[in-house]
């Protein structure tokens, strides 16, 4: 939770402690982080530029200093990509092969990991919720809290490779808010009970048919009855 009494974080700057500047600077401009800011007679110390990210380099004054967690199988650094596959991509074509991966993981990103000349270990990753999905159902509610009522649209798609399982979105029209992940799903014939992490809410039904499902939305310590129905069967996933 945000702290109105705080200015905002505008970003983080790991910072690494290699062995070999130069050699240090040639495999990150590999990951993509260029621009390199460098200073020191003889040179020491860099800051490798992506997006709007930052990594700093410095030179370690004794070999002891270079301290990576990858030897332990711990990452390093966590670097979050919009497109896991085309970053897969551009590093094969740098000539570097994930030491992991890709892979699935239960708190749904897809991950792949990397080691540099040093032994540190990035783990760079997509976060699978915020890909857009091709519902297979889509159903509509109002939430009507009291003090205010919110149309909502729930989109539903079973996994491509595992039927089973759901994956889910869900829209707050009067909000202006779109593709909200759905986590935890549970989809039967008889039950649909999700959670959304991301906004501390969750729906349990307590009623369900062809065309309509009853249950109780649980927000921020409120309680409240929700009535979805069924829009038809959805063909595109905006």
């Amino acid at each position: 939770m945000s702290n109105p009494s705080r200015p905002a974080v505008l970003g983080t700057s790991p910072l690494i402690v290699v062995a070999d500047l130069q050699r240090a600077l040639d495999w990150y401009a590999k990951l993509g982080f260029g621009e390199p800011g460098i200073w020191g007679e003889p040179p020491c110390f860099a800051i490798v530029r992506r997006d709007r990210f930052v990594v700093m380099l410095s030179t370690a004054e004794a070999p002891e200093q270079v301290r990576p967690n990858g030897p332990n199988g711990l990452w390093d650094l966590y670097v979050k990509v919009a497109d896991i596959e085309a970053e897969i991509e551009a590093l094969a074509a740098a000539g570097i092969v994930p030491a992991r991966g890709p892979d699935d993981t239960s708190y749904q990103m897809r991950e792949i990991e990397c080691v540099d000349p040093d032994g540190y270990r990035i783990c760079i990753a997509e976060d699978l919720t915020l890909r857009p999905i091709v519902p297979t159902e889509r159903w509509a509610g109002t939430l009507d809290t009291g003090a205010a009522k919110l149309r909502l649209v729930l989109k539903l798609a079973p996994l491509p490779d595992d039927p089973e399982q759901w994956t889910g979105r869900l829209d707050s029209l009067d909000q202006h808010a779109a593709n909200l992940p759905l986590d935890e799903i549970v989809r039967t014939a008889k039950r649909l009970d999700f959670e959304m992490d991301g906004i501390r809410a969750s729906f349990e039904s307590t009623a369900v048919s062809a065309d309509r499902i009853t249950g109780i939305w649980r927000q921020s310590g409120g309680t409240w009855p929700l009535v979805f129905e069924r829009m038809g069967e959805a063909a595109d996933g905006a």
